[in-house]
């Protein structure tokens, strides 16, 4: 295998129209790949530091690519660490977590192009434990709200995952309920509901929280899938200006009328307690997830299994930085019989790597925004590549 020759990165914009980074490394065989960083609205308070474009551009391009510079790109943890080693703080606010995730995962790209393994063969390999073939369950967020949008709605993200057996099925699914979630949407409101969120969800002018689950429902029923899907939500409660309480009566009348399969982020992530409480009243229907309470981080996925403070998380690389620390954060879950969604953000690229990542741990479910907009659609032809390839 070939060692690494260069680092590069240079800026790109995201699809809020914001500059985020995408490097490339390069081996002196003289294969090359590229990865690209998005970023998070609704952030946790204990994610790794991304620092600015520019900056991260820097440390890239001089401290990154010296250090690295004749290390065996097959050699993903020794990458990972020597990074780790050079930044020297615990959420990489020195070297920034995108410029040190962007050049992890192009090393993990690039290993697997010199090899001849697609990005979830080397992955999984990486990965190194038996998946059972599962295929990831396909979590979109049809209808959004809270920072992702400017519709009145307080709670983020109104999910709709169906329970087909191939990503083919699930994703030929969601192309159809998008688009009669729209037409209900569209007749109910006017054309203004058409408009869409950062995620590709639409943003109708509604301000009961407990509404957009009426009219998914309602568009199911008009499909007559009701049954062959679930519904849930990301509540990321950090954002929500509502007490504890209040919050507890919307999700048992959701529990009641909408049988939701999860709740992510019920309360603020420095509301622990309240997670455990809740997780231990729903007994794993809906099932909780942390999102901002476990920040990909086995640490606090340990902390939080523990406690029994949730039944599932959520795995975003960026909130780590690291693909040997994403994987560490996935194997943390398995340990404990945790339901484990590997994720997107709000601010995304054309980059895909999370379809394979998903794939490759075989991840109980796969969140990509809506099935519409370029950098979510291309996740989404991502796994339909996968599996076809795989069949």
């Amino acid at each position: 295998m070939s060692k690494i020759k260069i680092c590069q990165s240079r800026k790109i914009l995201d699809s809020r129209g914001d500059w985020t980074i995408k490097s490339e490394v390069t081996l002196e065989s003289g294969i090359s790949a590229v990865a690209s960083i998005p970023q998070g609205k609704s952030t946790g308070e204990r994610e790794a530091v991304p620092l600015s474009v520019e900056q991260a551009m820097v440390n890239v391009n001089t401290r990154i690519n010296e250090i690295l510079k004749g290390v065996e790109a097959a050699d993903q943890n020794r990458v990972d660490q020597t990074m780790l080693e050079l930044d020297a703080t615990r959420n990489k606010s020195n070297l920034g977590a995108n410029a040190i995730l962007s050049v992890s995962m192009a090393v993990a790209r690039v290993s697997a192009l010199e090899s001849g393994l697609s990005l979830w063969s080397h992955l999984r390999n990486l990965y190194g434990e038996n998946t059972n073939g599962r295929v990831p369950r396909l979590f979109a967020n049809c209808i959004n709200g809270g920072v992702h949008a400017g519709s009145g709605l307080e709670i983020q993200e109104y999910v709709v995952v169906p329970k087909f057996g191939t990503a083919r099925e699930n994703v030929e699914f969601e192309a159809n309920f998008y688009k009669k979630l729209k037409e209900t949407l569209v007749k109910t409101f006017g054309a203004t509901a058409a408009d869409i969120g950062d995620e590709g969800g639409f943003a109708p002018p509604m301000t009961d929280n407990l509404l957009p689950l009426h009219y998914m429902k309602q568009a199911l029923l008009e499909l007559g899938l009701e049954g062959e899907v679930e519904l849930g939500i990301d509540a990321a409660a950090s954002n929500i200006k509502r007490n504890p309480d209040e919050l507890i009566n919307w999700y048992r009348q959701m529990k009641k009328e909408y049988d939701l399969l999860y709740i992510e982020d019920p309360f603020g992530e420095n509301n622990f307690n309240d997670f455990v409480s809740l997780t231990k009243e729903f007994g794993g229907r809906p099932m909780i997830i942390g999102d901002d309470l476990t920040t990909t981080n086995r640490e606090e996925i340990e902390r939080a299994a523990l406690a029994g403070a949730v039944n599932g998380i959520i795995i975003k690389p960026n909130q780590i930085g690291t693909v040997t620390e994403t994987l560490e954060a996935i194997r943390m879950a398995r340990k404990y019989n945790l339901f484990t969604i590997v994720s997107h953000r709000s601010g995304e690229t054309g980059d895909s790597f999370i379809a394979d990542l998903a794939w490759a741990v075989g991840a109980d479910g796969i969140k990509l925004g809506a099935p519409a907009r370029g950098e979510r659609v291309a996740k989404y032809n991502r796994l339909l590549e996968i599996e076809e390839s795989v069949i």
